[in-house]
């Protein structure tokens, strides 16, 4: 902004007959001037910049073109141009010479209109000038005007009538500037901001810049749009004159920890559109620094999430109904599971019962028919065991059946199957078999595992076992026919002491179960 002072040209009352003193006030100089036995002391004070101030001079000083040439011959920074009413050209200082580049003598004379280009005067913008200095008692204008050698530079003008004592026009005093590295500058900047504002405009995200007092200095298309604002309304404002006082509070605290850090912060906002609906942005806010390194001012620029936030919420809510009807599904299947374990294992020893050792042994058995190996069916019966349940009761009778299946199952591989075939039976499918060798080898590590203490309740007790067993093919093509002669090779177990194990053979067959 530029300051002006008042400049003038005054004259001295004196005492001696024989001084004659005018007075003249203009826009940028002051002039004490009076003629003194036939001399002109004139005294030339510049002061720093323009303001307009009202003229007074008498008909006799304007005609008196030498006093003229004496007062403004050494003012060179302005031209000084004096026209009589008309707009015509009657006086003309070294300023005017230098800035317009005529002569005193080319331009006398000359209507002041030559000094505006062509498309002014054709919009008749000299007589205005003139007609709103008459009616307003001072003309200020800038713009382009034309030197004699046709280039143009940009101008401060400024206009202000002349007028005798009795208000009678005498003339204009016209004060001209070349303001051109100034307009020049401003036209850069003007061109630097529209380019800003034509990137920030093209951003879909919301983006502005403010000062360090918070008040906006740009704003994109964006934010004028969501806010539904003039930038008028914008540009110049605050948060606080904009916003609710506690939404105002809350983005001046993000601006500021933006600034306190230097590097930028990232925020989540909410803010409430011109569509009447709370938009939730992620802001980025940073410093913007000079060019010496000072923080001058901030930039933000927000990305509403609001969509996004909506569908991560209606995702996350369909996880959560998702994840109830998965651990409805686990549960049901789980459910499922259980009543499957229930209806093929038994319920005591939690191993396979007689429906699902049948299922295994049937497929085995087709496998080694199509492989040409052998399976085995052992039927084992525990020794005695009625003794245990009469001398320790039903429930240590429970424990020593789960302890056996336990460390029968633990002789066995994945591929063989355990099953409690009732009471302290069990029936074990041992697949994939080489020799007769291997399955001696299983049953006989079986009799000797529960042939070991077994601890329950009451303390250890001992069952032995006896074990029979028979093989496919040679015994039988059929599982039933498997299992009934591995129970007839089982009490030939028994028949021979107990606690030992058998094979199938032939004379068995003849032979009746012991009691």
């Amino acid at each position: 902004m530029l300051e002006t002072d008042h400049l003038e040209l005054k004259r001295s009352a004196l005492a001696t007959d024989n001084v004659v003193c005018r007075e003249l006030q203009l826009l940028p100089l002051t002039f004490d001037f009076c003629r003194l036995g036939g001399r002109m002391a004139k005294k030339l004070q510049n002061t720093k910049t323009l303001r307009a101030v009202s003229s007074r001079v008498d008909l006799a000083l304007l005609q008196n073109d030498e006093g003229l040439r004496l007062l403004l011959g050494n003012v060179v920074d302005h031209a000084i141009i004096m026209l009589d009413p008309q707009g015509r050209v009657v006086s003309w200082n070294a300023g005017a010479e230098r800035l317009m580049e005529y002569s005193e003598g080319e331009i006398l004379g000359q209507d002041f209109s030559r000094f505006y280009p062509r498309a002014h005067v054709e919009r008749d913008e000299p007589r205005v000038a003139l007609e709103r200095t008459i009616a307003e008692g001072r003309y200020e204008d800038e713009g382009w005007r034309v030197r004699k050698n046709g280039s143009t530079f940009w101008a401060n003008v400024v206009i202000t009538p002349i007028r005798d004592k009795s208000k009678e026009l005498l003339g204009f005093v016209k004060i001209i500037r070349d303001l051109t590295e100034r307009q020049r500058a401003t036209e850069r900047i003007q061109a630097s901001e529209e380019r800003l504002q034509a990137f920030m405009n093209h951003s879909p995200s919301v983006m502005f810049i403010k000062d360090l007092e918070g008040r906006y200095l740009h704003v994109n298309e964006r934010f004028t749009h969501a806010f539904g604002l003039d930038r008028k309304a914008i540009i110049s404002h605050t948060d606080a004159d904009i916003f609710p006082a506690e939404l105002a509070v809350q983005l001046r605290g993000n601006d500021r920890k933006a600034l306190a850090a230097r590097t930028g912060v990232e925020v989540e906002e909410v803010v409430l559109y011109r569509d009447g609906l709370l938009h939730t942005s992620i802001v980025h806010k940073f410093p913007i620094f000079d060019s010496v390194g000072q923080v001058v001012g901030l930039g933000g620029i927000a990305t509403d999430i609001t969509e996004r936030k909506r569908l991560e919420e209606e995702l996350k809510q369909r996880n959560i109904e998702l994840s109830a009807a998965v651990r409805t599904e686990v549960a049901l299947r789980e459910h499922q599971e259980r009543l499957k374990v229930l209806a093929t294992h038994d319920t005591l020893t939690g191993v396979p019962n007689r429906e699902l050792l049948h299922q295994r042994a049937e497929h085995a058995l087709a496998v080694s028919r199509r492989s040409s190996r052998m399976l085995a069916l052992l039927f084992i019966d525990l020794d005695r065991f009625k003794e245990v349940n009469d001398r320790f009761g039903h429930a240590a009778g429970d424990q020593v059946l789960r302890q056996v299946a336990r460390r029968l199952s633990e002789c066995l591989r994945e591929v063989d199957t355990i099953t409690r075939y009732g009471g302290d039976e069990f029936v074990v499918l041992l697949e994939e078999i080489e020799d007769a060798r291997e399955v001696e080898q299983v049953a006989t590590r079986m009799r000797e595992v529960l042939a070991e203490p077994i601890a329950i309740d009451v303390g250890a007790v001992r069952v032995t076992s006896s074990i029979g067993a028979a093989l496919y093919p040679r015994d039988g093509e059929d599982i039933p026919s498997l299992i009934q002669r591995a129970d007839r090779a089982m009490y030939r177990a028994k028949e021979r002491g107990r606690n030992t194990v058998q094979f199938y053979s032939l004379d068995m067959d003849a032979q009746s179960a012991p009691n």
